[in-house]
């Protein structure tokens, strides 16, 4: 009977216990069954109004969705819900980030799609480039690290974002938007799904032991064979 070595089962159960590692949704929402508390927040000289965005239960990614159509010649933004708010810095120490699908029938020249992060008066932000193509769904993933290229304004001008500014918006964030403004006028329709806050997380203590211990054993098992 041929015998399977121990490094090789302990590799394996190390290999289970890291495969258990997995990103973590600390906010979701997937729009499969109702808007879920999101707003369309429009701004036209100064003046704030609200909109309920339209729930589509079929043809998003891969199902339910927001739409919303454009009606006055200001900007609008998605804004999302309470569950939105509050403490995710793990998601900064723990290789997070925000990801989101988003859609436009209509892009002007240089409307990007950004999304917000607040926190009282400063604002984190982070900006596609190149600009999106109109007409087909857009897979937004931007993780929380200085390479990204996240921007902050302290509201005395926008500079680059570093670790620290990052971790100090996202540690007490009191709103987030998802821009949806495509077109000068009111022309453009504005699709939105799954967006999300995530970490990624930590492998369980036992898995690190036990790649410790599998390799020991196989130093001692190679030892044993020489002698």
């Amino acid at each position: 009977m041929s015998r399977i070595p121990a490094i090789a089962v302990l590799a394996a159960l190390c290999g289970a216990s890291f495969a258990a590692a997995a990103t973590i949704d600390l906010a979701y929402t997937s729009f499969d069954s109702s808007i879920e508390g999101w707003q369309v927040r429009d701004t036209v000289n100064n003046n704030i109004s609200y909109f309920t965005p339209d729930w589509m239960p079929t043809g998003g990614v891969p199902t339910g969705h927001l739409e919303f159509a454009d009606v006055t010649q200001g900007g609008y933004v998605f804004e999302a819900p309470d569950s939105f708010e509050g403490d995710f810095s793990q998601a900064v120490s723990n290789n997070g980030g925000v990801s989101f699908n988003w859609k436009a029938d209509m892009i002007q020249a240089g409307k990007c799609v950004s999304l917000s992060f607040y926190r009282g008066g400063t604002r984190l932000w982070m900006a596609s480039d190149p600009d999106p193509l109109a007409g087909i769904w857009h897979s937004f993933d931007w993780t929380f690290a200085m390479a990204t290229g996240w921007k902050i304004n302290y509201g005395s001008g926008t500079q680059v974002a570093t670790l620290g500014d990052i971790q100090y918006v996202l540690s007490d964030v009191t709103q987030m938007d998802i821009s949806g403004e495509t077109w000068t006028g009111v022309s453009e329709t504005t699709w939105l799904d799954n967006p999300r806050i995530y970490m990624q997380s930590v492998p369980a203590p036992g898995a690190v032991a036990l790649l410790g211990l599998a390799a020991a054993t196989g130093c001692r098992r190679r030892r044993i064979n020489r002698r």
